[in-house]
């Protein structure tokens, strides 16, 4: 694998030790390949992503400079659904955010997606999504689910096959969860107004909802198992396999961005609410989430085994290709 699965939730102190390796390495370039890249100009990198929490090292590196120290000229490019983004890749996007249902369908279908770094992981100590209620809601867990609707940014994502799994080990039947796709920031105003009975609900929305009344169901990626990936870094497979020094390039320059994360919290929300647009109080307080650019190849093997139990795969994939392995 080309990363180590290392969860970068370091202390301080280790966050300057690894800035001052990142710096140390981009010295560490020999003079050829600097005069080279110099005469070249650097490396365009064309990357698609849905603003939310997720991609906050992904700004940070852009806004901070790390890419372009690391002769990358990366540009950014908004879309409204993670699902439609793997048909972009090696066309409009080099590189793009997403998650284990696109990229096993991706494969399923004979499409050449490979996964070449993480970003990030669902954890027991911080949880990626939560399922949500109303305050007087009659649903109690996930058992009660059936015959109710529930509110979902992507119908056939990672977090409404979660939801299906999790009711299913409750022994409920998921094909009675009647899924009602929506964007995000629409979906706690329909649970308000009674048309959708629970909502699949990510950060900020997730905090908001608690601050306004709404009950927490839990974490459905806990039935899953924990640590797990919840989206990572994609790209066309031939272009990946043809560029990876550039694949390398861009997460160091996402793990330098973590590292100012950390040691930046106020100035690098403030980056955060720019791009999300979320009101600047709510910025400062949302949890972000656990952020690893390992590639987990085993989380893959769970999904695949998830999507078949809920009936969104029938294919064949193996979890093992679908991931940039060393050029050695």
């Amino acid at each position: 694998m080309r990363r180590s699965m290392r969860a970068v939730t370091r202390p301080l102190a280790a966050v300057a030790a690894a800035g001052a390796m990142v710096a140390v390495a981009g010295c560490g370039d020999d003079e050829a390949a600097t005069t080279e890249r110099a005469a070249s100009g650097p490396t365009e990198v064309r990357v698609s992503y849905v603003p939310a929490t997720t991609v906050l090292p992904l700004h940070v590196a852009k806004q901070q400079g790390f890419f372009e120290r690391q002769g990358l000229d990366v540009s950014l490019k908004e879309a409204s659904n993670i699902s439609d983004i793997p048909a972009t890749l090696g066309r409009q996007f080099d590189i793009a955010l997403g998650t284990a249902t696109d990229l096993i369908k991706a494969g399923g279908a004979g499409v050449d997606v490979v996964q070449i770094a993480g970003n990030t992981i669902d954890t027991k100590d911080n949880p990626f999504v939560q399922l949500m209620v109303g305050r007087k809601s009659k649903i109690k867990s996930v058992a009660d689910l059936e015959g109710k609707k529930v509110g979902t940014p992507t119908l056939g994502g990672v977090i409404h096959a979660a939801v299906q799994y999790s009711a299913k080990q409750a022994n409920t039947d998921p094909a009675k969860i009647q899924g009602v796709e929506a964007p995000s920031p629409t979906l706690p105003d329909q649970l308000k107004a009674g048309r959708i009975d629970a909502v699949e609900a990510l950060e900020p929305f997730a905090t908001t909802m608690k601050q306004k009344g709404a009950v927490s169901l839990g974490d459905p990626f806990a039935a899953i198992g924990q640590p797990l990936a919840t989206n990572f870094w994609i790209a066309n497979g031939e272009w990946a396999r043809d560029n990876t020094e550039v694949v390398d390039k861009y997460v160091a320059a996402l793990e330098e961005a973590v590292a100012y994360i950390e040691a930046n919290p106020k100035p690098a929300r403030k980056v955060l609410q720019g791009y999300t647009g979320m009101p600047p109080k709510v910025s400062q307080i949302v949890p972000l989430p656990t952020y690893e650019f390992g590639i987990r190849a085993d989380d893959l093997a769970k999904w695949v085994g998830v999507l078949r139990e809920v009936g969104q795969f029938k294919g064949d994939v193996d979890p093992q290709k679908l991931v940039l392995a060393d050029a050695s």
